[in-house]
């Protein structure tokens, strides 16, 4: 029995370092990146070699009954669970900027590293459950809410300027920032430095050490035998590395698999829990899995995200089949469901209101210089309107004939939205009610400001010139105006769209903002699909409707080795900053557009990649919008 024990464990432990030297000392002995066929074709291979191996459980393996289901069921949920690390691989990689030659070779190191972390992790497990059964019961409660936990959060949240394990060895370790072929290490002025790939090695290290606590427990729900638990653990990881290759391009277009993994630890939770009342037949365990991620995998084909759809029109445009104009059009309709009323209203301190206690030649006067076909009748500067009265219902009475009880008999009822209401639900109330206007209130009832269906339009397709348009109509919003010296920098130091927020910001001067810096970068971090645009050529734009401000504020920013833009090979190495009054709806739209029309002009662009010079990049930005708007 005990020699039988040594050739299962000590074959297989001998089987797989044999194929993992072959692997890095033979087919991947020169740093290369894996294409796509290279990736499929090692994929197949460890799959292919993991069924074999199966097919070995089933017919010599005799000492847990159903041997041969219980490790395809655990390889099947390792694999599936070990996806998840794809994610956090992509974070890792572009965090530190890691060339895709030499990811091959962190990936290969961590694997190792990760397959003597498991072996530990489960022989500490099993040792635990065989001598106090009642730890069942914890393992089974600990997956239940890592599961619960996974369901409810929508991203990953790991934060690698905070991983202990990095900062751990930067105490020993001085970094070396430039990387240095395929090295971990180099010897400089006869000191040891780690490169930046020693580092990307640990960060891969440390999130296989939060995944082993989350996976290893859920095989544990399959089975306790250590040898079926040791062996499909090791084969799902043997395939992660060429998994990575195939899948890192186009994993972010499976987003729901995420919720299909949060099903699947449940249910092996439950399964562990209720293990001592009702064992859960293995097959249907199996036959659970294998439909969750099916249907997880369907869903995310058939409903792809706001991302991946905007992603499509990115590349749609750069095949020069639709214009730009368009796409920010199909983006805009996207973004949408994140906008709320607040953002596109016109506040109450801004809003044109006939007053009944004020003089009818005065509200004329009013309404003849304003332009507008409606306007709120308000009683007083406290409550809300009384209804809406619209131009058209006086234009046959005389001035003698107008007086309070006839305006309150010919106003209109108004809808009432909150303002905390998506932008989607307010136009489907408008095209509902056959209304063109709404007042708009807080969550005590109190009237904060009105919204019109054309702000809404306004937020698809732009701006929206007419002969009513007051806020805009013979005046110039200037870019310049809005920039100052101190809100210019050229050396913006930033490694994702992430985190430019809160860098740009905070390295503004405290002075050059009228309000907190707390409350811009909410502002602007509030749904990152309103928030960040990036309209190429290496321009991005954030933006934001802010309280406190009375006048748009602009910043500009460049940065030299540029951000990564997700989901393709572009950098991005200039952003705007557009604050706008949270009041004052069209404004943004306004402005945005004339951003983006500064993008359009070669020459400006030119000059704002060279200058060194914030009152030249302020000089260029007046000349360049004034020749657009000419």
């Amino acid at each position: 029995m005990l020699n039988e024990q040594v050739f299962l464990w000590g074959g297989f432990t001998l089987f797989v370092l044999a194929m993992l030297a072959l692997d890095l000392g033979v087919f991947h002995r020169k740093p290369h990146h894996a294409g796509m066929k290279e990736a499929l074709f090692w994929v197949s291979f460890w799959i292919i070699l993991a069924l074999i191996f199966n097919l070995g459980i089933v017919l010599f393996y005799h000492h847990e009954p159903q041997a041969g289901l219980k490790f395809f069921t655990g390889f099947l949920v390792e694999k599936s669970l070990s996806i998840d690390n794809i994610f956090v691989f992509i974070l890792i990689f572009e965090y530190f900027r890691v060339p895709q030659a030499y990811q091959h070779k962190v990936l290969f190191w961590g694997i190792i590293g990760a397959i003597i972390l498991r072996a530990l992790f489960i022989l500490g497990g099993l040792a635990v459950l065989k001598h106090f059964h009642w730890s069942l019961y914890i393992f089974g409660g600990f997956l239940l809410l890592t599961g619960t936990s996974m369901m409810f959060k929508k991203k990953n949240n790991y934060n690698l300027e905070k991983n202990w394990l990095i900062s751990f060895f930067k105490r020993f370790f001085p970094m070396e920032i430039q990387y240095k072929g395929n090295n971990f290490f180099i010897r400089k002025n006869k000191q040891i430095l780690a490169t930046p790939l020693f580092f990307a090695l640990l960060a891969i290290e440390s999130a296989d050490i939060i995944f082993a606590i989350d996976s290893i427990p859920a095989i544990f729900a399959i089975t306790s035998d250590p040898f079926i638990v040791y062996t499909s653990n090791i084969f799902a990881l043997l395939g992660l590395r060429a998994l990575y290759f195939a899948l890192s391009e186009f994993m972010s277009r499976f987003y729901f698999l995420h919720y299909g993994f949060a099903s699947i630890i449940i249910i092996l939770a439950i399964k562990m829990l209720l293990s001592d009342i009702y064992q859960i037949p293995i097959l249907l365990s199996l036959a659970v899995i294998i439909f969750i991620l099916f249907v997880c995998i369907i869903i995310s084909l058939l409903r792809p995200r706001q991302a991946d759809l905007k992603i499509l029109f990115e590349r749609i445009e750069h095949l020069g089949l639709v214009s730009f104009r368009r796409l920010l059009m199909l983006e805009n309709i996207l973004d949408l469901s994140d906008l709320k009323v607040y953002n596109s209203m016109q506040a109450r301190n801004n809003t044109i209101a006939i007053r009944l206690d004020a003089p009818w030649n005065k509200n004329k006067q009013l309404i003849t210089e304003a332009h507008f076909t409606r306007y709120p009748l308000i009683a007083d500067e406290k409550s809300k309107p009384i209804g809406i009265l619209h131009v058209q219902n006086l234009l046959f009475l005389n001035d003698i004939e107008i007086n309070e009880k006839k305006l309150r008999s010919l106003v209109r009822p108004y809808l009432e939205m909150k303002e905390n209401l998506l932008l989607e639900d307010a136009l489907r109330q408008f095209q509902r009610n056959y209304e063109h206007m709404a007042i708009v209130v807080d969550s005590h009832q109190k009237w904060i400001g009105i919204i019109c269906i054309e702000d809404i339009l306004e937020e698809i397709v732009g701006r929206i010139g007419d002969e009513f348009d007051t806020e805009r109509r013979g005046k110039l919003f200037s870019l310049a105006d809005a920039l100052s010296p101190g809100r210019i920098l050229f050396d913006l130091e930033t490694k994702s769209m992430s985190d430019v927020v809160v860098n740009l910001v905070n390295h503004i001067p405290k002075r050059e903002f009228p309000i907190k810096r707390e409350t811009i970068i909410r502002a602007v971090s509030q749904g990152s699909a309103m928030g960040q645009l990036y309209v190429g050529s290496g321009l991005a734009i954030l933006r934001g409707r802010v309280e406190g401000i009375n006048q748009p504020l602009l910043a500009f920013a460049r940065t030299e080795e540029g951000i990564p833009v997700e989901d393709t090979y572009e950098r991005i190495d200039m952003i705007f900053l557009l604050l706008t009054p949270r009041g004052m709806a069209r404004m943004q739209a306004y402005l945005l557009a004339d951003i983006i029309d500064l993008q359009e002009s070669d020459y400006v662009m030119e000059r704002l990649h060279k200058t060194n010079s914030p009152q030249e990049v302020i000089d260029v930005i007046r000349a360049g919008q004034q020749i657009v708007i000419d």
